[in-house]
């Protein structure tokens, strides 16, 4: 500080100052140039254009004001920014588009697969059970934590009651514990869901070559954004090109080019024919020369995306009824199924969009998809139960072979991890 003292004093002389200089003198010269340098910093920086963005050279004329040449060089520079950001977001979401390059393990078995895939929902929920018992007994306290338990797993108020109403017999009796428990929940399940999943087409789950059919089947498949609409489309097309039938896909999802464009990457993978169409084209347009594509190759399979707006909206659902409808000038029997994709992520909520597509387009069957990265892998006993539609397909994973035809036992033993009963294939 003395140093400084004595710089500023040399500064007095030379520029005649009769003063002598001290410390506060030194603050307040060093307060000075630390705002002065701060100023010419802030003019600097907002002078300068940000990123790679290069200023046009313009010939504003004489006279023009600081003002309006400032607005106009920052507008300029603020379009060029907005366009950049677009094309990059455009890029990001195409990139996102493309499906993952997920080879599954052909070691793995199905059973496996689904087991590792409803981990989550055994863990949390289900395999809570075990945790009741202190013993081989059965009583009222560990009923209480049961049935807290099974609140939890979403299978639904109604079921819970009665499956609780039942166990309430079983209270006090001998040799009653978790392993007699686990059998008692997978029967009283699946004699609430097996009558229902009886009425599945048995065509959906594999394709016969010596099939006498002379026309292509039509599936409309449809669920909201997000659900794995469009993925399951492709898994789907490209498990029964595997088994030896010829498939069409029609990308009716004309609203958004990133769900098309990932389709087409995984029908060029399996080899199957699309049929798309411009952006913003009418989607029943698409469907109809879809299926109009089918029908002149004799395929065996029409599948068809639809477009995935929330089912809160009741004109799109409207225009997913004038999709549907319009097939029948071709095919007065198609569609022959109308699936709805379910994320089993949103639960309960999942009941609500059901209830809804039900309600417009009399679904015939439900994919439940992402169980794997879900704990409610239970809510598909209460969407089964009350919309008395089967399970087509559930998925477990990424792969083509993380998605399978739902089969009611080999569920029920991976939710509740009941090694009592036949084992899975």
């Amino acid at each position: 500080m003395e140093a400084l003292v004595s710089v500023l004093q040399s500064i007095y002389t030379v520029l005649g100052f009769s003063v002598e200089a001290n410390i506060g003198d030194v603050l307040g010269a060093l307060s000075i140039l630390y705002v002065l340098l701060a100023s010419m910093t802030h003019f600097v920086v907002k002078d300068e254009p940000s990123g790679d963005v290069k200023l046009p050279e313009k010939d504003f004329g004489e006279g023009q004001e600081l003002g309006t040449l400032e607005k106009g060089v920052q507008e300029e520079v603020k379009v060029e920014v907005e366009d950049k950001k677009e094309k990059e977001e455009a890029e990001l979401e195409k990139e996102a588009a493309k499906p993952a390059e997920v080879k599954g393990d052909p070691k793995v078995s199905w059973g496996q697969r689904l087991k590792r895939g409803l981990e989550r929902s055994r863990a949390e929920v289900w395999g809570k059970l075990e945790s009741v018992f202190s013993g081989n007994q059965l009583n009222e306290d560990s009923l209480e934590e049961i049935e807290e338990i099974l609140y939890g797993a979403d299978i639904g108020t109604s079921t819970v009651s009665e499956l609780i109403e039942t166990l309430h017999d079983k209270c006090g009796s001998e040799d009653f514990g978790v392993k007699e428990l686990k059998s008692f929940l997978h029967e009283f399940l699946k004699n609430k869901m097996e009558p229902i999943q009886k009425n599945l087409d048995d065509s959906l789950a594999s394709f016969k070559l010596d099939s006498k059919e002379n026309k292509p089947k039509v599936i409309m498949v449809v669920g909201v954004n997000g659900a794995g609409k469009t993925t399951t489309i492709g898994k789907l097309a490209t498990k029964l090109k595997n088994q030896g039938a010829k498939v069409v896909v029609g990308a009716c999802d004309t609203f958004r080019a990133a769900a098309v464009d990932q389709l087409q990457v995984w029908c060029d993978r399996a080899n199957v024919d699309m049929v798309r169409a411009k952006e913003g084209s009418a989607p029943s347009g698409v469907g109809y020369q879809a299926l109009e594509q089918a029908i002149s190759s004799k395929a065996d399979y029409c599948i068809l995306d639809t477009a995935g707006r929330l089912h809160t909206k009741g004109n799109l659902m409207d225009e997913l009824k004038k999709s549907r409808d319009v097939l029948k000038k071709l095919d007065s029997d198609a569609p022959h199924q109308t699936l709805l994709v379910l994320d089993a992520i949103t639960g309960q909520n999942a009941l609500r969009q059901a209830e809804e597509f039900h309600k417009a387009l009399n679904v015939s069957g439900l994919i439940f998809t992402k169980c794997d990265g879900s704990s409610k892998g239970g809510s598909a006993i209460s969407i089964v139960q009350s919309l008395k539609v089967p399970i087509a397909f559930i998925g477990v994973g990424e792969s083509v072979e993380d998605l399978n035809h739902f089969d009611l036992d080999d569920y029920l033993r991976a939710l509740l991890n009941n090694n009592g009963q036949e084992e899975m294939s």
